[in-house]
Parts: structure tokens; C-alpha cells; sequence
């Protein structure tokens, strides 16, 4: 098997370690004759001068905000002695296959590390395609290269990284251009605070800075990794399920950065889970007051996530005490059943007491539901929304979306795939693209692929058009009644003291379903074309952004 192992390179010999080598299995080249690996003459990359150790990082995932990804990896490259570029695909600054291309000829990149995710996978492929017949070696990682790799090799990736790319990027560095062409399952970051904190001058950010000089994303900060639940909707194959903390330390130290150079002073932790570990939470709030800001006017403010069974009202006090402003439970549901089958581990009694215990303890409570599981009929949406009135109260804002997708290497679709066979692959099916948790926010143009009332109350998009399973009629008015529900329970907190706003919003709202079910899809070919014409194009929705400000996702919380 050793000589059917194709290399990056002319030493296939010259192997590092990379954990876990897979092989092709065939002897066809995959490699364009013209690429520049094999123009190499250089064997050692230490030999090579700085100027020629470039590497560019892709997140071809069209979003509002920097991907701490992107700058993970490029921190780890500058500590190799490479230069890093990143190229991110943005509703401010979109990019085509010839973009990327371009920025790959001007960094005279020597290798291409595209993160990739399932919703955009054919325009991903695309890119791959481009780049490769320019001739730069592509490596492909993120969630749908893990759970797809043998496609992704298909689609013309060289490299493969499965799971947490840090370690399998800095061993490709390392060994370039001696690099075995294949599948590698990189090692697990066990101490994450030994890892270098992420590049942020790896980004263009004047793609992500807004009118009041907040760059969007680089207020998120990643303080673990990996969530311990095993919801079987989850897709969860990167990070696992063993969490992994890094030290308060380095949380400080990340935050006061951020502080420092950038002014931001709204911070959102992106853990699934922050408080797995009580302790460690207590501690940071107890030394949160470390982090010194530059304006006395102002104070920290945090945003966090955590399931239902890991909050006591001890540990909201003091995260109420520390500046934490809001907190996003993963309630998914109210019925019993579906909290069974999807694993959550919790029970109704739990998703009632905690968004009471938080909201009494002085946070904002956002909570986040799933409805459009094959199994659920009407009487499970009823249920939902009976729980919604249990903690109408005490959640200020429900997820505004939530319909199920069934993403590769869940085990929801693992589970499904047979008895649905229109959900096998559906990422490469060209009337799918975009379809990641709400289709709207994926798309250059919302208007085109949304009705108002789905972009202001509930994206029920997947369910009303079947796009993955099958609904009966009577579950799909239901849901007609939960969507309104959502916006019912909402719009108040979106626009606070403002009730004629309140009331057109509605309005406008239920004209919109009525649209939709007299007349499908006219108000997105309308609208769609409007904004085509007229619209500014990068511009989001306004209820987008509103929606962003009362959450409290912004530089300061004192400019909502």
C-alpha cells in the first residue's frame, strides 16, 4: 500500500507524523500535471525565505462576521514561519471562483486551506475546481469534510483534515512539500491554552466593520471546546463530545486584547456550553474585574450559551455580578417525546426552571427551539407551544429559526437516510444550496428566498416547501400557529416602547403568510427582484439588525 501513496512533493519517504494517514485506494492521478508542487525544486521549506511561505485560508461560507477559524489556523502558521492570508466570502464583499483564484496568484500561495461548510458545497466544489486548475494544492477541513471526506477528495481536495485542524496544519507546514495526499484525523487539543490565540490580522476587516467601528466577530471568543451532550441533530464530529477548557488566564487575556485593540467591549462566548465546568465559571466571574477598559462610562457585558442542566441559581447571580447580559438556552422543545428521540438529556420540568431562574436573576433569556423532526405530528407543536407560555415571561427572545436539517454524520440523518431517501446527499442538489439553520441568512439576497413574516417571526421555510421530509397538512397549519406564537411572544421585546412599529409589524406579517398561501412564492420573486434592482447590495435585513442590537451583539451594549 506504501507506493500507492500520492505526496506533495518528491520525498515520499520524508513522512512527519499526522496522526492517522488514509490512502487513496486507486492510482489516478488527482493532481493537475501544472500544479505548483510539482514545479518545486525546493525540497526543505527552511530554506525557502519568508516571502515564499504563504499560505491562504478560504471560508467560502457567505456571513456577516470573521471566522475565529480562519485565525486560528493563521496563528499557528506565523508560529511555523509562514504568512497567512485569509479570504472570506461576505454579504459586504462577496467573492466568485475568480476571486479566490486572483488572491491565490497574488499571495503566491503554496497552499490553499479552504474551511468548508455543508450548506454551500456545490459553489465550494467550484472554487476547488478553480483553484486546482490554476495549479495551488488545495487541503479541505471544517464539519462536511469530516463527515464527507472521500467526496471531498472526488471533488479534487488533496488533503483532507478531519476534525481540529491545528495540529494537521502545523505538521503539513512542517513537512511541506513532502505531504502525503489523502485523509488525515488530526490529534485532539487536549490543553487548548497551549494553542496560540487566534491571528486577527489574517482578516480584511474593513469587510466586517460596521458605521460605529465594530468589527463583527472578533467579539467572539472561544473558551472550550466541544459540548457533552449528544443531541442527535448536533452536528458535533469536529469538536466531539469530551470538553476541553482553556484556562480563565487565557480568557482574560483574550478579552483585554480584544479590549485594547479593537475598543470592543460586548463580548460573546461562542462555547456551546460555558458553564460545564461550575468552578471554573465561578472563577472567572470572581476575577472578571481584571479586565480593565478604557472608558470609566463604560462596562464589560457577556454573552453566553448553556443547557438547561448546568445553571443553578448561584452561578447566574454570579454571572449577573461579572457583566454576563444574556444567556441562550437550548430549550428545543416542549414535548416530552421529542426531547426524548433527540437526545437531549433533559427534562420539561428543566427547560421550565432555568429560563425562570436566569430571568430572575436579572438575564436577558434567549431561548432557541427546534420543530420539523419526521416524527412530530400536530400534538407536538401544540405542546411547544404550551411550553412557550410556561416561560413566556422569562425568555425575552426565541430562536427565530429552528426548522431541522438534517446535516451529514448527525444521527439524525444516519437514522433517516433510508426511510427518506430524498434527504441521501441533498447538499449537492443545486435547489438546496444555502440551506444551512435558516435559509435567508445564507443568501445574498433574503428577499429572494424568504417572506417577511419568516425573516421577522419564524423561518418555517423547509417545513411549508418539504424540503427534507414530509408534513401533513394538519402539522403544517400547527406550525402556522407556532410561527405566529414566535411573533406574537417577540416583536414586543424587538421594539420596546414602540407599538405602532408593533402593530404594522404584525400586520405585515400575517398579510405575508396569507400571500404565501394564496399566491407561493410571489412576495420572493417580487421582493427578490426589488432588491436586485434596488437594493444595496451587502446590505442585510432590517429586522437583522435590530434583531442583533437587542441581543446585544454590537462594540457596546450601552449603543443599542
Amino acid at each position: 500500500m506504501k507506493d500507492r501513496i500520492k505526496h506533495i512533493g518528491q520525498n515520499p519517504e520524508e513522512m512527519g507524523s499526522y496522526g492517522s494517514v488514509i490512502p487513496f485506494t486507486d492510482i489516478t492521478p488527482k493532481v493537475n500535471p501544472s500544479a505548483p508542487f510539482e514545479k518545486l525544486s525546493i525540497k526543505n521549506v527552511e530554506s525557502l525565505p519568508d516571502s515564499q511561505r504563504n499560505i491562504l485560508f478560504i471560508y467560502p461560507g457567505m456571513i456577516t462576521e470573521a471566522p475565529m477559524t480562519l485565525g486560528m489556523l493563521g496563528a499557528v502558521a506565523k508560529q511555523e514561519g509562514w504568512k497567512a492570508h485569509a479570504m472570506v466570502n461576505t454579504f459586504k464583499k462577496p467573492l466568485a471562483v475568480e476571486d479566490y483564484v486572483h488572491k491565490a496568484h497574488e499571495v503566491k500561495a503554496n497552499l490553499v486551506g479552504i474551511t468548508m461548510l455543508t450548506f454551500n458545497a456545490l459553489e465550494t466544489y467550484k472554487i476547488v475546481a478553480g483553484l486546482k486548475e490554476a495549479g495551488f494544492p488545495v487541503i479541505m477541513g471544517g464539519p462536511h469534510p469530516t463527515d464527507n471526506p472521500q467526496e471531498c477528495l472526488d471533488r479534487g481536495a488533496n488533503i483532507v483534515v478531519r476534525g481540529e485542524g491545528e495540529y494537521p496544519i502545523r505538521q503539513i507546514l512542517r513537512d511541506f512539500p513532502n505531504v502525503p495526499e489523502g485523509v488525515i484525523k488530526g490529534e485532539v487539543p487536549r490543553n487548548l491554552s497551549e494553542l496560540p490565540l487566534p491571528d486577527l490580522d489574517v482578516y480584511d476587516q474593513s469587510a466586517f466593520t460596521d458605521d460605529e467601528g465594530f468589527v463583527r466577530g472578533f467579539n467572539r471568543i472561544h473558551t472550550s471546546r466541544a459540548c457533552p451532550a449528544h443531541c442527535t441533530f448536533c452536528a458535533s464530529s469536529v469538536l466531539g463530545h469530551d470538553w476541553r477548557p482553556t484556562t480563565v488566564d487565557r480568557i482574560i487575556e483574550d478579552i483585554q486584547r480584544r479590549v485594547d485593540q479593537y475598543g470592543i467591549t460586548s463580548i460573546g462566548f461562542a462555547d456551546d456550553c460555558f458553564p460545564v465546568d461550575k468552578d471554573r465559571a465561578l472563577d472567572f466571574c470572581r476575577r472578571v474585574h481584571e479586565i480593565k477598559l478604557k472608558d470609566s462610562n463604560q462596562k464589560l457585558t457577556i454573552r453566553l450559551n448553556s443547557r438547561v442542566t448546568l445553571v443553578d441559581s448561584e452561578l447566574l447571580k454570579a454571572f449577573k455580578d461579572a457583566g454576563v447580559y444574556s444567556i441562550a438556552f437550548g430549550l428545543e422543545s416542549f414535548d416530552e417525546l421529542s426531547l426524548k428521540r433527540m437526545g437531549k438529556n433533559v427534562t420539561l420540568q428543566q427547560n421550565i426552571e432555568a429560563p425562570w431562574m436566569a430571568h430572575e436573576a436579572g438575564l436577558i433569556v434567549y431561548g432557541c427551539l427546534m420543530i420539523g423532526f419526521p416524527w412530530e405530528t400536530s400534538l407536538s407543536i401544540q405542546n411547544q407551544i404550551k411550553g412557550m407560555h410556561e416561560v413566556w415571561d422569562a425568555v425575552s427572545l426565541f430562536q427565530v429559526s429552528g426548522c431541522l436539517t438534517p446535516f451529514p454524520g448527525t444521527a439524525i440523518y444516519k437514522q433517516f437516510v433510508n426511510e427518506y431517501p430524498s434527504i441521501s446527499e441533498w447538499w449537492l442538489d443545486p435547489r438546496k444550496q444555502d440551506h444551512g439553520i435558516q435559509v435567508y441568512q445564507n443568501a445574498a439576497n433574503p428577499y429572494a428566498v424568504s417572506n417577511f413574516y419568516q425573516r421577522v417571526y419564524f423561518d418555517d421555510s423547509y417545513i411549508r416547501g418539504e424540503d427534507f421530509f414530509p408534513y401533513t397538512d394538519e402539522y403544517k397549519r400547527s406550525v402556522a400557529k407556532f410561527v405566529q406564537e414566535v411573533g406574537s411572544h417577540n416583536i414586543p421585546f424587538m421594539y420596546p416602547d414602540r407599538p405602532i412599529t408593533q402593530q404594522f409589524t404584525h400586520l405585515a406579517a400575517k398579510a405575508s403568510m396569507i400571500g404565501e398561501d394564496l399566491f407561493p412564492g410571489m412576495e420572493r420573486k417580487i421582493g427578490g427582484w426589488l432588491f436586485d434592482r434596488f437594493g444595496r447590495k451587502g446590505e442585510r435585513t432590517g429586522i437583522e439588525k435590530q434583531r442583533d442590537q437587542r441581543r446585544g451583539i454590537s462594540k457596546h451594549l450601552n449603543s443599542r
